[in-house]
């Protein structure tokens, strides 16, 4: 199943269960079966509506809920209408409009800056890594998002005029189906279609060389061609994945991607990123260190120089920033409303906090002052071993003050040229040291258990974070995680990502496009990899996961990206979407046998009887009732129960030692049979009913065995099962229903 379309969605829905090959196939065969006037024949036609019309509510149904999830979790953009700011749906946004935008938003419509500075990444339009900043008169482009900055921006285009929605549309015809049962199921499905027109026509010229009468030759051929089509088997597939979808929303699980159910399932490597996922986000200031070490936990009315000094600073960049984040949040709350430590005038540039740079700041004429993590704004090393010392079970902000001589603001056009210098390597010998402060990250109560649980289901986790080593491997090891191995990538010129990943199992100081750069590492040395995240930082990485969880609190940008959303924010949510795929592929992998064990004797004898003058066995209303006994109905029953056990891929192993031995048992049957038959000059109504009862007692065995160890709901299966065909053999109605006779 598709991603949902945007344009006319239910519409499309529809005709995408609708018109399909199969679909197709049955009409032919129905009309073809109606021409020679033997209407009960036509059962098979019915079948076929049904499980198309069950497809169609199931995904139209779990549609519905996951566009009612969206509404309530999206975030509002904010639109300056009539010079007020006021949220709206994104929907109602026109041309012409004002949109405010900062950190972590993502850029949904072509739009033009009218005011501030941004820093926005187009890697998903355009592929360049990079983040691009932008100023009053540059254009942005939808889809992109804002790593850093605050600004307002003109819509210049909405609908199908935006840049993502033509490359959407693009896409769209170029989407496959990022599941291993689909696409061997698609394989299946290509194969019997090349097959089924040919050996379609050569039977039924051989039925009318056989048959002595039209209608039996038809519906012989008919029966043949049906047996052969697995439908039931994609359209089983479709409305479990869209139960699935329905049954996690229960649990404020958003899927946005449904083959995203199938993809965790098979997870077995999971990327975690500390903040918000091991840690609640929420963060409290322990503490502020002076650069002579003496700390203190509240801020006086009347500070030390030493403490004015900083506190100074810290309040000026705080008061800069426009985009909050936990962080900033914290260390507002922290500082005194009413306190006036001094303003710093003369403010000439901002420098918004990236994830790229991992600071913040503002610029005067003459100075740079800086907040953020210490190796990234000053390059003294005794500085940075001594707040390093501090970390402990905190997180460390550093502030300094960074002399950068006067220049014009006009002359200065990259507002972070002391940040970025620092983070290569290069920061200014003369930034004197302000003071740190220390934030206590919160653990979630939960964390424990869903480590434990990653463990005990054989799926590795990993920490992938911006923070300081030492404060991420006591948090990890806080949570339960083993493989206490770290490296700090900022230490690292050139990395080679492939040998990381074999050697290390915390990153930390990662850059956005080197937590990208680590997920294809992964993904190279042959995992199935899960991506979790919250921030703008995060994105780049989760776009490139196999599976990314996006949790609810984070930015928009993360959640629009993401092919799960935890809406309400809780981490213990992800071992029941893997239980849930696990329920769903398990269990489909299971049901292919039936399906298949029919495709398996239905095509071999299609072929057998193109070549044998042999009366065909089967009639199509027999084979309605044996599809229903003893495929679809157990294949559902079989679907839906529940099973967690882990993956194991035996869609293959399933087709070799079930589906293939099956089918060649009642395959051979047949002939043998129809030897007999031809022999003994059976009529055409004691033929029919030996062949139903030898392949319901082949299928019937066939279920036993995939539903070994019996429990008390497969023995209820089984024995509901040979009551419906020992109900259509002996009841009289039905007798003459199916044709069955007993009169031997």
């Amino acid at each position: 199943m598709q991603k949902f379309s945007k344009n006319h969605p239910i519409l499309h829905i529809i005709l995408k269960n609708t018109f399909t090959l199969f679909n197709l196939v049955n009409l032919i065969l129905a009309l073809m079966v109606a021409f020679v006037g033997s209407f009960k024949n036509m059962l098979f036609i019915f079948i076929a509506i049904a499980n198309t019309l069950i497809s169609i509510i199931n995904e139209i149904r779990a549609y519905k809920i996951v566009q009612k999830m969206r509404l309530v979790s999206e975030q509002k953009p904010t639109v300056i209408r009539d010079g007020k700011s006021i949220q709206i749906p994104s929907e109602e946004i026109k041309k012409g409009d004002i949109v405010v935008l900062s950190l972590g938003d993502q850029i949904l419509y072509d739009s033009i800056m009218e005011e501030g500075t941004l820093e926005v990444n187009e890697s998903f339009i355009t592929g360049e890594q990079d983040s691009i900043e932008k100023h009053q008169g540059d254009e942005l482009i939808s889809g992109s998002f804002v790593v850093a900055g605050t600004a307002k921006a003109k819509v210049l285009k909405v609908g199908e005029e935006n840049s993502i929605t033509k490359l959407e549309k693009a896409a769209h015809h170029l989407k496959t189906a990022d599941s291993k049962l689909f696409t061997l199921m698609n394989k299946i499905v290509k194969y019997i279609s090349y097959t089924l027109i040919p050996v379609g026509a050569l039977l039924l010229w051989s039925r009318f060389r056989t048959e002595s009468e039209t209608a039996t030759a038809v519906t012989s051929t008919v029966a043949a061609l049906i047996n052969m089509i697995p439908e039931g088997l994609i359209l089983l597939t479709s409305s479990v994945l869209a139960l699935a979808t329905i049954r996690l929303s229960k649990r404020k699980v958003l899927v946005q991607d449904l083959y995203s159910i199938e993809t965790l399932a098979r997870v077995d490597t999971i990327c975690l990123d500390k903040t918000g996922t091991l840690t609640s986000g929420n963060m409290v200031v322990q503490d502020f260190i002076l650069p002579n070490g003496d700390s203190f936990e509240k801020v006086k009315a009347s500070p030390t120089p030493a403490e004015k000094s900083l506190l100074r600073a810290l309040g000026a960049i705080l008061s800069t920033q426009m985009a909050e984040n936990a962080t900033t949040s914290a260390l507002k709350k922290a500082m005194p409303k009413n306190a006036n430590f001094g303003e710093i005038e003369g403010i000439v540039d901002v420098i918004p906090f990236s994830s790229e740079r991992k600071c913040s700041g503002f610029r005067t004429k003459k100075e740079e002052y800086l907040m953020g993590a210490i190796e990234f704004i000053t390059d003294d090393k005794e500085v940075i071993k001594k707040v390093k010392s501090y970390a402990g079970d905190y997180r460390v902000i550093g502030v300094v003050k960074v002399a950068v001589g006067a220049t014009s603001p006009a002359e200065h056009k990259d507002l972070a040229r002391a940040a970025r210098s620092v983070s290569e390597g290069h920061a200014a010998p003369t930034a004197t040291f302000l003071g740190c402060i220390r934030l206590k990250d919160e653990i979630r109560k939960n964390a424990p258990e869903i480590i434990k649980y990653f463990y005990d289901n054989d799926i590795a986790p990993k920490v992938i974070s911006g923070d300081d080593l030492e404060t991420v491997k006591k948090i990890a090891a806080t949570v339960g995680i083993k493989d206490l191995r770290g490296i700090d990538l900022s230490t690292e010129k050139k990395p080679n990502y492939e040998n990381l990943v074999k050697n290390y199992s915390i990153f930390t100081r990662v850059k956005p496009e080197q937590k990208k750069s680590l997920i294809e590492a992964f993904k190279k040395a042959g995992g199935t990899v899960a991506m979790t995240g919250d921030g703008v930082n995060d994105i780049l990485a989760m776009k490139e996961a196999d599976c990314s969880i996006a949790i609810g609190e984070g930015s928009d940008a993360a959640r629009r990206s993401a092919k799960l959303v935890l809406l309400d924010s809780d981490f213990d949510r992800v071992p029941s979407i893997i239980d849930e795929g696990r329920q769903s592929i398990n269990n489909l992998e299971r049901s292919t046998s039936l399906f298949l064990a029919k495709t398996v004797y239905a095509t071999t004898l299609a072929v057998i009887f193109v070549l044998a003058p042999l009366s065909y066995p089967f009639s199509p209303i027999e084979m309605s009732l044996l599809s229903f006994a003893c495929i679809g109905f157990p294949g559902l029953a079989l679907a839906l129960e529940h099973n967690t056990a882990r993956i194991k891929d035996k869609f293959i192993y399933n087709i070799k030692h079930y589906s293939v031995p099956t089918g060649i048992a009642v395959a051979i049957s047949m002939v043998v049979l129809s030897i007999v038959a031809e022999i003994n000059n059976f009529d055409r109504s004691k033929l029919t009913t030996l062949s139903a009862i030898i392949v319901f007692t082949i299928d019937f065995f066939l279920i036993y065995k995939i539903s070994r160890p019996l429990n008390l709901f497969r023995a209820i299966l089984m024995a509901l099962i040979l009551a419906i065909f020992l109900g259509a053999l002996f009841i009289p109605a039905t007798q003459e229903l199916f044709e069955f006779t007993l009169a031997w």
